[in-house]
């Protein structure tokens, strides 16, 4: 049975995937029982281009040579980041989970560091712990951490970039909220409390707003593991930002922590036709009920009060 299972959601990244699993694969080989699972995300219409790239096929005949420490899936019903991912922690078989998406590097040491300590400082952890990111891997010292942005008034549960401060003494320490990709977290958290990513959620964000503030509500932690940053660097994946899905992803990820009335505001403000809005909220009101009332049991923190403890962050 591994300790450690690393998911990897990708789609079109060839040969970056290919060489986030051998990274992968050399800092942990030897030290820790790991399993890398990695989903092909290629969907077979005009959401990823006409053609899926090498990646999958060549992913595939790697596995072959490295048994059950590597496996391929693939999932196809949508484009969905999040839907990948819940697919492999699915098919996943330790009890503490490790994201990554499939165009990054992880420094030496630092994901073996991150696990030994999260296994041994669990409870008081009490919740996520992440690497710090850096989207220049030619310009050390610009790593970066999320900065919130907090109006409840107005249905704002966001986030921006901020500079990653190094602790003091050299433990991780909390912050409101972080990337999902260097993101480390005990199985029993991911699905018997969040219930993994909710199915609704499409490509484009709000995965990781569900995280963050399903933590916040639940009184769990988000903490930063005080080592080297995880390093992206994506090429085009030939998939387009639409508005109006990461308006949906939006409402999905405030309804579920925070309920209809705040999520209201959310739709009041934003950008759209009143009635393409308001139908994305009924329709998540309905489809997403189930786990949001699973979250509603399990709060134990006021997000008004929470948000006022992190606003000036």
């Amino acid at each position: 049975m591994p300790e450690l299972s690393i998911i990897m959601p990708f789609v079109n990244e060839y040969p970056q995937n290919v060489f986030t699993v051998q990274n992968i694969m050399c800092e942990l080989e030897g030290r820790v029982d790991y399993e890398i699972i990695a989903i092909n995300n290629w969907v077979p219409d005009s959401s990823c281009g006409k053609e899926q790239d090498k990646g999958y096929k060549f992913l595939k005949n790697v596995a072959r040579g490295h048994g059950p420490k590597l496996r391929v899936l693939h999932y196809d019903k949508k484009l969905s980041h999040w839907c990948a991912k819940n697919l492999g922690i699915i098919h996943s078989k330790s009890p503490y989970l490790f994201f990554s998406d499939a165009h990054c590097i992880i420094g030496r040491d630092c994901l073996f560091d991150m696990f030994m300590y999260y296994k041994e400082n669990e409870e008081e952890l009490h919740g996520s712990l992440h690497l710090p990111i850096s989207y220049m891997m030619e310009r050390p010292g610009m790593e970066l951490i999320y900065k919130p942005r907090l109006n409840l008034e107005e249905g704002v549960l966001h986030y921006s970039f901020s500079r990653y401060r190094r602790s003091e003494d050299g433990k991780p320490y909390k912050v409101p909220c972080m990337s999902t990709c260097g993101m480390l977290m005990s199985r029993k958290i991911m699905v018997d409390e969040l219930q993994m990513w909710p199915e609704e959620l499409g490509i484009y964000g709000g995965g990781e707003n569900f995280i963050n503030y399903s933590l916040a509500v639940m009184g769990y932690n988000v903490n930063i593991f005080p080592k080297p940053a995880i390093f992206h660097y994506a090429e085009k994946r030939g998939y387009h930002w639409n508005y109006n899905d990461w308006l949906r992803n939006r409402i999905i990820a405030m309804y579920l922590p925070c309920g209809r009335e705040i999520t209201q505001r959310l739709v009041n403000k934003a950008r759209g036709h009143q009635h393409v809005k308001q139908g994305m909220l009924d329709e998540i009101s309905v489809k997403c009920n189930p786990q949001r009332e699973h979250i509603k049991k399990r709060t134990c923190v006021d997000i008004y009060e929470w948000v006022e403890r992190w606003k000036n962050f």
